[in-house]
């Protein structure tokens, strides 16, 4: 906090939430005893993910001093020549070209990171990932000090793929669809409660891939087809999905179909992968 330009008496105040709370335990029904914590917080405290926040900030403003001095190369974009690391819990993915002088980089930023805040690398559950065209994969590997992992791999649910996705690439997509219908028990509910299941529920779901990757159309029909499955009960569709999927007034449900959710989401990334390298040109930092 002090590196990013927090006031100290804030941080005092900080210091203070952590250091200052005291616990008791029950023992048969009965509190006993008040004690402090040798490590800070306790989890699942409501302080707890605003200081994660603050703590990996200071990753990110780390990695972009390495970058600013040239030691780690970031991936060719439209976008401002910035390696973004992207946090999601207590995953970390972190996106540059695999040069000797970027790894050693990279490892002296964990070392440094971990001594500072005390969050170290499991360095058994990390993977590093290469591209078809990088050379001496193992040596690199090695130099990190993690296994090297195969591509495709999922990521928060969605795979992450080099190439275009094809429809193997989709298969998890369409199981969850799947797992899905198959749980609820389509016999007890009504007609809009099934609708009312896969507007919420598929197209939640569907809506996630859409924004990460563009699925193929044959992925789209599969997951559509189990969706009707589901809403006439497997039995005989006493109307045409292009059907159902009109607005109320022309005679529809209201669904939305897949593919114009797909067409959206595939404008809205090119939009954005435009809007970056506008700003890229002009030394902006783009979230993209």
């Amino acid at each position: 906090m002090l590196a990013m330009g927090y006031d100290e008496r804030w941080i005092a105040r900080v210091r203070e939430c952590i250091c200052s709370p005291t616990f008791s335990v029950l023992i048969q029904g009965t509190p006993h005893g008040y004690f402090s914590s040798n490590r800070g917080l306790r989890q699942g405290d409501p302080l707890s993910p605003y200081l994660f926040t603050l703590v990996m900030e200071y990753f990110t403003c780390m990695m972009d001093t390495t970058v600013h001095s040239k030691r780690i190369v970031p991936l060719f974009r439209l976008v401002s020549p910035v390696v973004s690391p992207l946090i999601y819990a207590d995953d970390l993915l972190v996106l540059f070209q695999p040069s000797m002088r970027g790894i050693r980089a990279l490892s002296d930023i964990m070392e440094e990171f971990g001594r500072l805040s005390g969050l170290q690398l499991n360095m058994e559950k990390s993977r590093v990932y290469f591209s078809f065209r990088c050379t001496q994969q193992e040596e690199r590997a090695f130099a990190l000090g993690v296994d090297r992992g195969e591509l495709p791999v999922k990521y928060l649910g969605v795979p992450l793929i080099v190439n275009y996705a094809i429809e193997q690439d989709c298969h998890s997509l369409v199981d969850f669809a799947q797992r899905r219908v198959e749980g609820w028990q389509a016999v007890g509910l009504s007609f809009g409660g099934r609708i009312e299941l896969v507007r919420s529920v598929i197209t939640g779901i569907t809506m996630f891939w859409f924004q990460s990757i563009q699925i193929p159309m044959a992925t789209i029909r599969k997951v559509e087809a189990i969706c009707a499955d589901f809403i006439w009960r497997g039995g005989m569709h006493a109307i045409f999905w292009d059907q159902l999927c009109r607005p109320r007034k022309e005679g529809g449900v209201g669904l939305r179909p897949l593919h114009t959710v797909r067409k959206a989401a595939c404008v809205k990334m090119a939009w954005r992968f435009i809007k970056g390298g506008r700003s890229g040109q002009n030394g902006w930092r783009t979230d993209t």
